[in-house]
């Protein structure tokens, strides 16, 4: 199977021990899913020694080929990009006191050809290890995610990681073409780790694209660059290349541009 690769991160798989104690697995793609033919997909994980320290060093083999290095390892993270239909085989090792292991469970992607609807529990949504940072801008700018959903269902809630302004935001939905199919204002913050709630769930269509976001009149907020290099895969969400995107401007706006593949770290909350 034909790809190109280049170097660019929570387990749905068992973590797997290598030589010297260390242990990696994947967070992104779920193994049987579906990836497009010259669409640049991200491969997410997680290598580490014992409970807490991340591992020396973290490769990927793509169908038996020579071992790659990952960008990082705790999170670690790589990017493939299919040139023909037919499967990939992705595997990945991890090194600790200068020895490698044999590999961890490898997953298998289908390019081209349809895969497996992956088995969900939700309430859910598409966050991925990340370290932010704190942006300087203070203009008022909204801030958004564009996602796909590979099942219908209904949105109920964002998850927002704020920067140092804390006052209150207003939280968007927007449907395909920029229609506006949700707005509430949200006067407190609301810690990363818990949803805020929609008013009214907002019911979605399969494939179709979506955009959560949110409003701040002082900008004040935390941003990753280099995030999105590829489409994540984390079913039921497809966050494509570029996701992250925003408007500038009093009152906000549906936002559309993106800077550096940056994350903004706003994450839809699905439900069936």
């Amino acid at each position: 199977m034909a790809v190109a690769a280049a170097l660019v991160s929570m387990f749905f798989c068992t973590p797997v021990a290598s030589a010297g104690g260390a242990w990696t697995g994947f967070t992104s793609p779920n193994d049987g899913a579906h990836v497009a033919v010259g669409e640049p997909v991200l491969i997410t994980g997680i290598s580490g020694v014992g409970e807490g320290t991340s591992a020396a060093g973290t490769e990927v083999s793509i169908d038996k080929g020579p071992w790659l290095p990952a960008d990082g390892n705790w999170p670690w993270r790589y990017v493939i990009t299919p040139t023909t239909p037919g499967d990939i085989t992705v595997s990945v090792r991890a090194q600790h006191d200068g020895e490698w292991g044999y590999g961890s469970r490898s997953l298998v992607l289908h390019a081209g050809t349809p895969g497996v609807l992956a088995t969900v529990y939700c309430p859910c949504d598409p966050r991925l290890y990340e370290f932010p940072v704190a942006d300087i801008d203070r203009l008022p700018v909204e801030l958004g995610t564009r996602v796909r959903l590979d099942r219908p269902g209904r949105l109920t809630g964002v998850r927002v990681m704020r920067g140092v302004y804390r006052g209150p935001i207003t939280v968007r939905v927007w449907g395909p073409g920029g229609v506006l199919l949700h707005q509430q204002e949200e006067p407190t913050v609301t810690p990363s780790h818990l949803p805020i709630a929609f008013t009214t769930p907002v019911p979605v269509v399969t494939g179709e694209e979506y955009v959560v976001s949110y409003y701040t009149p002082e900008g004040g907020y935390v941003a990753t660059e280099d995030f999105h290099i590829g489409t994540l895969i984390r079913p039921p969400f497809s966050v494509p290349r570029d996701a992250g995107v925003y408007h500038y401007g009093q009152g906000g706006g549906f936002p559309t541009e993106s800077w550096n593949a940056s994350n903004y770290s706003i994450y839809p909350v699905f439900e069936l």
